[in-house]
Order: structure tokens, then sequence, then C-alpha cells
């Protein structure tokens, strides 16, 4: 149900709406009203054209009107004549966060995610917007999701990335596609088993998602694993707690090293990164690209037994959800929160996908959610 107002009520410099529901009044400054006026926004780019500092700090309203049964609110200042109306829809919407994709995030293990695999059908993701948000909106609540039935070809995984978001450059190139042959210093690039981590701990902004699919798989061997870091998360905060926060401060260094292509990126973050409510951002592992750092003797320690308590978590098969790729099937998932591994393999095997930004990925949901209607 759409929030209505019921009274607007000037308090000093502020004003109190107080809704027709039982929502709790929401409080904002004149000195805001004024600065938001949707008037007082380029028509075509939306972007503020108030002079924010011409404002005075003692701003004042002659007149505040509920409107259009409460749909709206009208504000009459006291000078220069302007007035600014807005949608009590869009001051409501204000108590959450702009910075957050709203999503029920729901965490899971092996048995929980087991029944139900989250994926779309190929046909459907192509041809309707409704199957490319059902896609993300698995991702933005479980952290991953697979396109099934796709050509097992470099241009269909290129066309599935394209319906989504443009595809991130980086040291490895955009769209990438490669077998056991050591063109990177990486060892995806190898058949090597690779442990549980997340890309790009060494980038000062991580890629948001990483979108896999295999090409071939002439080879035995080379079962992938995905592992919710959100659950380890739980699970870190309610059994060691000391090691959960222990990890959630101590910012740690990742590095990539190319001395022949001269390159040396280095990053540093918590691997577990929190917003300034204490909630979890971000999950930032990778143990083979941690770089030498010191800490001070004691906490050093500390630091060793909370990184074993992640470890042996991650190594933990009711947490981690296996499957062997094969073409045919497109796994794109959450960079941020999804750890991913993959079992050493003999053979052939050959595997494309790319990296997306994370705010790309999560404007097309919103661009999605808005044209159905769904508050973003």
């Amino acid at each position: 149900m759409t929030a209505t107002l019921r009274a607007a009520t000037i308090r000093g410099q502020d004003l109190e709406l107080t809704w027709s529901d039982a929502r709790h009044p929401t409080t904002l400054p004149l000195m805001w009203l004024r600065d938001n006026c949707p008037a007082s926004l380029h028509p075509d780019t939306g972007q503020r054209l108030v002079d924010t500092f011409r404002l005075g700090a003692d701003i004042g309203a002659r007149a505040i009107t509920v409107e259009d049964q409460g749909r709206g609110l009208k504000v009459e200042w006291a000078e220069g004549g302007h007035v600014s109306r807005f949608n009590a829809a869009f001051l409501a919407a204000l108590r959450a966060d702009p910075d957050v994709l709203p999503a029920t995030i729901r965490t899971w293990s092996r048995d929980e995610i087991a029944g139900h695999v989250p994926s779309v059908a190929y046909a459907a993701f192509m041809s309707t917007q409704a199957a490319v948000k059902e896609f993300l909106e698995q991702i933005a609540q479980v952290g991953f999701s697979f396109v099934e039935g796709v050509p097992g070809t470099p241009e269909a995984t290129q066309a599935v990335a394209a319906r989504i978001a443009y595809t991130r450059q980086t040291i490895f190139g955009g769209y990438w596609d490669f077998t056991a042959n050591l063109e990177h210093k990486d060892t995806a690039y190898t058949s090597m088993a690779i442990g549980p981590h997340t890309d790009g701990t060494y980038s000062l902004d991580a890629p948001g998602y990483q979108m896999f699919h295999c090409l071939a798989a002439e080879c035995t061997g080379g079962e992938n694993v995905l592992i919710d870091g959100f659950r380890i998360a739980e699970i870190m905060r309610r059994d060691a707690r000391a090691d959960f926060q222990l990890l959630s401060e101590v910012a740690i260094p990742g590095q990539y090293l190319d001395e022949a292509r001269g390159i040396h990126l280095m990053a540093r973050r918590p691997l577990f990164r929190l917003d300034e409510s204490d909630k979890l951002v971000q999950v930032s592992y990778n143990n083979l690209d941690r770089a030498p750092f010191t800490l001070q003797p004691a906490r050093q320690r500390a630091f060793y037994r909370a990184l074993a308590t992640f470890n042996a978590l991650c190594s933990d098969p009711q947490l981690q959800h296996r499957r062997r790729l094969l073409p045919g099937s497109v796994l794109l998932f959450d960079n941020w929160r999804v750890l991913h591994a993959r079992d050493a393999y003999t053979g052939y095997r050959r595997l494309a996908g790319v990296y997306m930004n994370k705010e790309d990925v999560e404007s097309r949901l919103r661009f999605l959610r808005a044209r159905a209607g769904e508050a973003v």
C-alpha cells in the first residue's frame, strides 16, 4: 500500500511528517527540503540545479500543505516565492539507505540450497526482461544463479553478459576465454586445485560480479565449489565473536605481481568489511594473494587463529555447494559475497567469462524494478 501523509507540522527549522499508517514520524530540516526540491532538478539529467550554499541557514516556509489526499506535500517558501512539491511515496522511502539495493538476503548451506538451486532458462533470459529481473533478484537474495541451456560458444556467453551490464576491463582483459596455459600469473590458468577465495583482493574496487561458462570439459575432476561468505560471517558472529571482530578490523593487503608485464597491484581491506551500522557489506579473501604484513606479535597470532577459523568453515562440506560446470550452464555470482573454488583436474578444460562492476549490475536491477512498478 502506498504511504500517504496525515499531517505536516513545522517545528523550528524542521518539518515533522506524520503518516496514515503505523510508521514513525519523519523529521526533515527545511534546508533539506529546499535543497532537494524536485522543481530545482534539471528536467533531463535529474541533477540538482539549486546552489545549496546560497540558501540561508535560517530558511523559512510561508505555508505547508498536505495535498491530493495525503499523496503530496506543498511547501511555499518565505523568500523568492518558490514553491516545492514532493511526492509522499518519495518522502516515505527516505527511511531507506540510498546506497543499498533493497533485498531479502537469504544465506544458505549445502542442504538448504540443494533443493532449489537458482536458475532461469536461456530462451526466456534472452527474450524477456522479466527473466533477467528474476535472475538478478535470485542473485540479490542468495548470491548466485545460473542461466541454463546456453549454447556452448563464446558468442552466446558474451550475449548473456550483455543482457546484464557492460564487461569490466582488468589485467585479464574484458571477456576472457582460456585453458590451463599460464597465460597470466594466476593459478586459475593451471589445472591445479584452487582453494576458496574471492577475486580482486588486490583491487581497490574488487569486481562485484563474476561470470563463468565452461565451454569444454574433456577432463576428469575440476568440480566447482560455491560458499556463502555471508553464512560464514553469521556463524562466526555467533560462535567466534572475537575472531569475527578481528577479521573486521585488520586490513589485509592483497597483491598481484607480474614482473614481465610490469604489473604490481596492491590493495587492502578487512576480510569482513562492515558499514557504519555494523552491517556486512563485503567478504574479501584470497590466501594465495595475501601480501606479507606484520602486526604486533600477540595480535598477529590472534589474526592467524581467526583466519584459521574462517578457513575451516570454508572447508566444511556442509557449507559448500559443489557442481561440475559444463557447457550450457552460465553462472553469475556476487564476488563480494560468494567464495568460489575448484578441484584439480586432468585433461582439457576451457573456461570463459567476464567481470562486472557492482554498481552496474545493481543499476540494471533498479531499472527493471522501476519498470515493474516496484521499490528500487
